[in-house]
């Protein structure tokens, strides 16, 4: 059964989560007593939904036996309208009944015959003495009280009034002598809501501006416990403030249904009337609770309204202002709408100007005193106008005060707010509105200040775009004169592309748009600055004749600077005697000089010289930039066709050489154009192949069967194909059959062009004659076997001599020897030496096979280079010298030596025959002292092994190295002068290279060079 349209009931929406939150059951029912809402407390105890109930008796829940009493006695009650209760049992979810106390008011302002029913819930097992009914009677006051609240809280449109609602239905019930509601701004303390008889002290500190959370130290302990805070006597607690008086104090803070702490709920009551019993402190905390929902609801509809009221001052301020582009008319507008929409406000529009905010616009109701202040400026670093220009943001200021601000004639004034603007990242002025009604901006009057302060920022940056789009307007004006005069001067450029003529054009049109004078331009020519072209008088022979003999560079500012800046020198007033002597120049009184670029150089300076007194606008600057720009383009597309007829001319010269160039390297050029199949030739084709370039332009094809040898036309498709799939470059050789039948051997260089589909489009190459090279080749090649073949039996032949002369050698000198031996004694001396001569010279012989023999194995025997640690390779051959380093007193010494990539064996070679020299050639006298050391060169280690001894002439540099070369004889030096000659052999076998210097009497120095290890092999580095 649903409730009829009448039984219905006003209720807000809003009220509902009110009767939602309170604790014992509650519900409404008509005339008739049919249900019209149930709480969730009720509906929580019977365990029905509302759906299900409504428009239903509210009887249905009471227990059988009582309901005709009670319904009696309610009826008897709606003619008179007076309260109802008593003990009733009500059914329970489960079926069971519970005893609840019952009371019903009548509740007009939910509509005509509504009445709401509260019920509280009984312990009917205990006795009920007087003083438990006493509590019972308590309970039902509170919830009265609560549910009154919650009634008149729903008429309460902002924070305020639902805080003054509350304080006067609490206040008494509480027995407040004072109680106050304190609302939040983050940490700062607004102005609070006040009831009843609050000391003075308490007024002053809680509405004290730039109150927080830390000057009150009560309120900060209730937020950060989260709980309700009860004294009492607070002078008694410790950590208070000392000035309030003794009184009982409760608090509790105040959260919106999301918890956020909104405010806090106070209660001062003098002490010793009674203590906080627990049923106070549930009330007062469900009446906070209460106060939070209201609270959040009621802020919700203030700032509905203060928006409605912001956009009805913007609204209001874009109809008044319009289409108005005057700063001052605009902030005038503002003014008269802040006043229009809060009343007496004043309000005035600053401008900085020389470090000052001068006053350009203010409203009529400010004092004349005021008006002299403001207008005659202030600091800029003045207080509040420091901090809005600072913060970038508006900046409202309560309590303000006139001495601390540095505004004279403001103490009238209880708050201002600022609202700067900017141009860019500078201030450019602010909008200042003051209020002598209040020392406080609420939140409607900042929404209003905001809203307008906004509009006009709009408004200021409208009135900029419009500012400068008549200044481009009047730019692009100038342009288009001058865009005509350029077009003008370069209508028959094709015909005339002389500089000096197009120069005279731009003097033409520049001055048909300025005032009487002359132009100018010069180009530099030396320590001088020439005038190339002048049009129209100057006015005065002398100088003329000054400008015609050529000023000097450096002493003539008005062309030195522009050709040295590359930027425009304007002269509002011309600076007489700074360019020319004065008393030449006292009817001209303007002028204009500027750099004409060509190809990004200065070709020369353009100036405008004006007789009458003239400031160079802004537009001028466009015209005379616009001329110059164009001449310089002007310039540069004559200068374009000169450069194009000369290149033509080159082309022309450069295709002839090119011509000479091509026959004369006897090579074929060749062009293949895929799409049409022809050929295009260049160079010697007939003298090669016999045929005319006419005979083979038809195809590739053809090209193919009429010039490729039938052996090489496979291998020759075989390999374009390829090189075409790999987008490479064709090089191959094969034979061309000659028109007359011969046969030439030919190589080709051919270079493919694809398009965007990476099909070829045509191939261009060049065809080498190189049969003539290539039979060259066949003769080098055999000539070089024959050498090979040669050498190989020149090494057998010195390898098997050096073996078959060993056996007569040891014959000869073994003899010898048995002969000096036995029969020495029977000879005379010079029998004797005739003996020993044979065995000497026997002796010679074999070192000199063995060493022949040890030089032609060079050759014979491969080389196994390797990473060699050449300090490890010396440091063997020092100890196999070391007796012979001894007996001469001498010392061998290196440095640190590398890893290098050679054959060790042949490295141990060189260093034993370099270093054996060393010890051989010794000064007579002098200890011989021999030092190796090596450094990087490239890729190569450089080893020098240097000496003390004898030194080497110059002119033996070379001869020293020839096998079997000496330069002492053996009575001197023993040796066979195969030595040196095996040293160079062995470093030129590891590609590098062996020489020397020499001082003789002081010492020699043999250098070799050896490739490095590389880099991640072991022992690169110097050990």
């Amino acid at each position: 059964m649903k409730p009829s349209a009448g039984a219905e009931t006003l209720l807000p929406s809003h009220a509902r989560p009110l009767y939602d939150a309170l604790p014992n059951p509650l519900w409404l029912v008509d005339a008739s007593g049919n249900l019209t809402l149930v709480n969730r407390a009720w509906r929580a105890y019977t365990g029905r939904d509302e759906a299900d109930v409504l428009g239903r008796a509210f009887t249905e829940v009471l227990h059988p036996g009582e309901r005709a009493e009670l319904l009696g006695r309610w009826q008897a009650a709606q003619g008179p309208g007076e309260e109802v209760g008593g003990d009733h049992r009500l059914r329970g979810a489960g079926g069971e009944y519970g005893w609840f106390a019952l009371r019903a008011r009548p509740a007009p302002e939910f509509g005509p015959g509504t009445w709401v029913w509260t019920a509280h819930e009984l312990d009917r097992e205990e006795a009920a003495p007087r003083g438990e009914r006493g509590a019972l009677e308590r309970a039902y006051q509170d919830a009265e009280l609560l549910a009154a609240l919650a009634a008149a809280l729903q008429g309460a449109a902002t924070p305020e009034q639902v805080a003054e609602q509350a304080l006067r239905l609490i206040g008494p019930a509480l027995g407040a002598s004072s109680m106050l509601v304190v609302r939040l701004d983050g940490e700062q303390i607004r102005l609070p809501t006040i009831w009843g008889d609050t000391p003075p002290v308490i007024t002053a500190h809680m509405t004290r501006p730039g109150l927080t959370l830390a000057g009150a130290p009560l309120l900060a302990r209730a937020a950060r416990e989260g709980q309700g805070v009860y004294l009492a006597d607070y002078r008694a607690e410790p950590g208070t403030l000392p000035t309030f008086p003794s009184l009982a104090c409760g608090v509790e803070p105040i959260r919106t249904p999301g918890g956020t702490l909104e405010g806090f709920l106070v209660v001062w009551r003098p002490v010793g009337q009674q203590t906080w019993d627990p049923e106070e402190r549930r009330l007062l905390r469900r009446a906070a609770g209460t106060l939070g929902l209201a609270l959040e609801r009621a802020a919700a509809a203030q700032r509905l309204a203060e928006g409605v009221a912001a956009l009805d001052a913007f609204v209001a301020f874009s109809e008044a202002v319009g289409h108005e582009t005057d700063v001052y008319a605009l902030a005038r507008r503002a003014g008269e709408v802040l006043r229009a929409t809060l009343g007496g406000v004043s309000v005035a529009y600053y401008e900085l100007e020389g470090g000052l905010w001068r006053a350009r616009v203010w409203t009529e109701d400010i004092a004349p005193e005021t008006v002299e202040s403001i207008t005659r400026g202030l600091p800029q670093d003045a207080p509040s106008f420091a901090r809005a220009v600072g913060g970038r943001e508006p900046l409202f200021v309560s309590g303000w005060d006139a001495a601390r601000e540095e505004v004279a004639h403001t103490e009238a004034y209880g708050a201002v707010a600022f609202f700067p603007y900017f141009r860019g990242e500078a201030p450019r002025s602010l909008l200042a509105v003051g209020t002598q009604d209040a020392r406080t901006w609420s939140e409607r009057e900042r929404a209003v200040v905001l809203a307008v302060g906004r509009s006009l920022g709009l408004s200021l940056e409208r009135a900029d775009v419009a500012t400068r789009l008549a200044a481009q307007n009047a730019e692009l004006e100038a342009r288009a004169r001058a865009l005509e005069g350029f077009a003008e001067l370069t209508r028959d450029l094709s015909l005339r592309a002389d500089p000096h003529a197009l120069v005279r054009r731009a003097q033409e049109v520049v001055l048909s748009l300025l005032p009487p004078g002359y132009a100018l331009y010069y180009e530099r020519e030396g320590d001088r600055w020439r005038n190339r072209v002048q049009v129209g008088e100057v006015g005065h022979a002398d100088l003329q004749a000054f400008i015609d003999a050529g000023p000097r560079v450096g002493a003539t500012p008005s062309v030195d600077i522009p050709w040295a800046t590359r930027q425009p020198f304007y002269q509002d007033a011309y600076a007489r005697g700074s360019d020319t002597p004065a008393e030449l120049v006292q009817h001209v009184n303007a002028a204009a000089s500027l750099p004409v670029l060509r190809g990004g150089e200065v070709a020369g300076v353009f100036i405008a010289v004006l007789f009458e007194e003239r400031a160079w606008t802004r537009t001028d600057r466009v015209v005379l930039e616009t001329v110059i720009r164009s001449l310089g383009s002007a310039l540069e597309a004559a200068q374009g066709v000169a450069d194009l007829a000369r290149r033509t001319r080159e082309v022309a010269e450069w295709r002839e050489r090119y011509e000479v160039a091509v026959q004369g390297s006897g090579n074929v050029l060749y062009d293949w154009n895929a799409a049409t199949g022809e050929m295009v030739y260049g160079g010697p084709l007939e003298e090669i192949t016999g045929y005319t370039p006419g005979e083979l332009a038809r195809s590739a094809d053809m090209w193919m069967e009429t010039l490729v040898h039938p052996e090489d036309r496979a291998a020759f498709r075989e390999e374009a194909l390829r090189v075409i799939g790999e987008r490479g470059v064709l090089h191959t050789g094969f034979r061309v059959r000659r028109k007359d039948g011969s046969v030439r051997e030919v190589e080709t260089d051919g270079h493919f062009v694809w398009n965007a589909q990476g099909e070829v489009t045509r191939m261009v190459g060049l065809i080498r004659d190189v049969t003539e090279r290539r039979e060259a080749e066949e003769r080098l090649r055999r000539s070089n076997e024959e050498l090979r073949r040669s050498n190989a039996e020149l090494e057998q032949f010195a390898y098997v001599a050096s073996h078959d002369l060993q056996a007569p050698l040891r014959a000869v000198t073994s003899f010898a020897e048995l002969a000096l031996r036995r029969y020495g004694d029977r000879l005379d001396e010079r029998g004797q030496l005739y003996l020993r001569q044979i065995v000497e010279n026997g002796q010679h012989m074999k070192r000199l096979v063995d060493d022949l023999l040890g030089f032609s194995r060079l050759n014979t025997r491969p080389r196994h280079p390797r990473a060699a640690d050449a300090a490890a390779v010396f440091d063997g051959v020092a100890r196999r010298l070391a007796d012979e380093v001894e007996e001469a007193g001498g010392r061998l010494t290196r440095g640190p030596l590398p890893c290098v990539l050679a054959d060790p064996a042949r490295l141990d070679q060189l260093l034993q025959n370099l270093l054996s020299n060393a010890l051989k050639y010794r000064r007579e006298g002098v200890p011989p002292r021999v030092h190796v050391s090596a450094r990087r060169d490239g890729e190569r280690w450089r080893f020098a092994v240097r000496d003390n001894g004898i030194g080497i002439e110059p002119q033996y540099f070379e001869r020293i190295f020839v096998i079997f070369q000496r330069l002492h004889g053996r009575e001197e030096f023993d040796g066979t002068g195969i030595g040196l000659a095996v040293c160079k052999k062995i470093v030129e076998q590891h590609g590098g290279e062996l020489w020397l210097e020499s001082v003789p009497g002081e010492g020699t120095t043999f250098f070799f060079t050896l490739p490095a290890c590389p880099p991640e092999g072991p022992g690169a580095e110097l050990s």
